[in-house]
């Protein structure tokens, strides 16, 4: 009797998911982190006009959902800006007070924009 060839291990065969993951380098544990930042990001920004979409709502909770869609996005980019100038600064060579500015900068102009949406609705 011949001695059988040694089996190989074969993987299964990768899903179409995890070939994007792949391909967009977001297949290891930084990959997964950064993705899960801009996606909470994402629902911290826009959930006032989701609701806003949803439901049908008028006078002060409208108002309250329209004036708070730019404040909640600049808040999500303002976030952004702080975590990324926090693990990131030294590469992309920000000073804390670069990033403090650059984040004060974005709430600043979510609160204006929202502010002028309140005054604005009628």
């Amino acid at each position: 009797m011949q001695p059988s060839a040694p089996r190989r291990h074969r993987e299964p065969p990768r899903s179409w998911w995890t070939r994007f993951l792949d391909f967009m380098e977001l297949s290891s544990p930084e990959g997964r982190w950064g993705l899960g930042l801009v996606l909470g990001l994402l629902v911290i920004g826009f959930w006032p006009l989701l609701l806003l979409a949803v439901l049908d709502v008028s006078g002060a909770p409208r108002k309250v959902l329209v004036a708070l869609g730019p404040a909640s996005i600049c808040l999500g980019f303002a976030l952004l800006i702080l975590v990324c100038g926090y693990r990131y600064g030294e590469s992309l060579r920000w000073s804390r007070a670069q990033t403090w500015g650059l984040a004060a900068l974005f709430l600043g102009m979510g609160l204006a924009g929202g502010a002028g949406l309140w005054f604005s609705e009628g």
